[in-house]
């Protein structure tokens, strides 16, 4: 039995000695090796992919909340990892989702319609915007009924444009909310990091403004208007072969950032 106990001792005492020698030598060097091998071939390892598949795992099982930190943890601290873009757009995709779902989350209150109510004062009284609520709580018609049960999103939206990029960025509450590729950005007179705002959002049916709720307003065309003179947020008209000025994205993105914005909303063109 003695004899026993001193060979599992050394054994112990043997296999701890190799294990610390593989942490503190081997296996730095192993590193060392594969680093080299790596730079040698013009490839750079990536050492975020871990993170990044483990946050892609926990949007595909469901868990979008926990997905969701996990994204936003990964943009916060990894801003140079190869996989930077693609976790910004899946942020953006669990951000719209959440914002445009009937699921209580904390940007959003829950109220009940009461007697006069109306979209449009809803809105006014919660600073969100009818379009937007009607969309969310799935809406069939403008129309309220006393006790009707809504969920009003609220947002603090601001907008930032990178001319060099190509990007437009909602923010909300000054945190990444989504990012739109432009299709061309022409804003001649516009300095560096100017400031402005959104100034009114308009509907076009020809020359003809259409109101929300209007049986012709699904088929018309948005218009972002920046507080620039004449500079607009807007999609590719039809038919045209050169694109005009302003700020143009396609057109499912304009429709979604014409909901999520408001007057007043910052913007800021870089």
């Amino acid at each position: 039995m003695r004899t026993l106990i001193i060979l599992v001792l050394v054994g112990l005492i043997l296999g701890g000695s190799a294990y610390f020698g593989y942490e503190l030598y081997w296996k730095p060097r192993q590193l060392d090796r594969e680093d080299k091998a790596a730079a040698e071939s013009g490839e750079i390892p990536d050492y975020t992919l871990p993170i990044f598949e483990k946050a892609a795992a926990l949007e595909q099982s469901g868990d979008i909340e926990g997905a969701r930190a996990a994204w936003v943890d990964f943009i916060r601290n990894y801003p140079t990892a190869p996989k930077f873009a693609e976790a910004k757009a899946a942020l953006g995709r669990i951000n719209t989702t959440q914002v445009f779902s009937t699921t209580p989350s904390p940007d959003k209150i829950s109220y009940t319609v009461g007697k006069g109510d109306s979209l449009v004062k809803i809105a006014s009284k919660f600073k969100s915007n009818a379009e937007l609520i009607f969309r969310v709580n799935k809406m069939e018609t403008i129309n309220l009924k006393i006790g009707q049960k809504l969920v009003i999103p609220q947002l603090d939206i601001s907008a930032v444009v990178d001319r060099k990029a190509g990007t437009l960025t909602l923010l909300n509450k000054g945190e990444f909310f989504k990012e739109y590729r432009t299709l061309s950005l022409k804003t001649p007179g516009v300095a560096t990091s100017a400031k402005t705002k959104v100034g009114d959002k308009i509907a076009l049916r020809g020359s003809s403004r259409v109101a929300f709720g209007d049986k012709n307003y699904s088929d018309s065309d948005r218009w972002v208007m920046l507080g620039s003179a004449g500079l607009a947020i807007r999609s590719l008209p039809a038919g045209a072969e050169n694109p005009p000025p302003g700020i143009i994205v396609a057109q499912p993105d304009l429709e979604e950032i014409f909901l999520l914005v408001s007057r007043g909303s910052p913007v800021t063109i870089q």
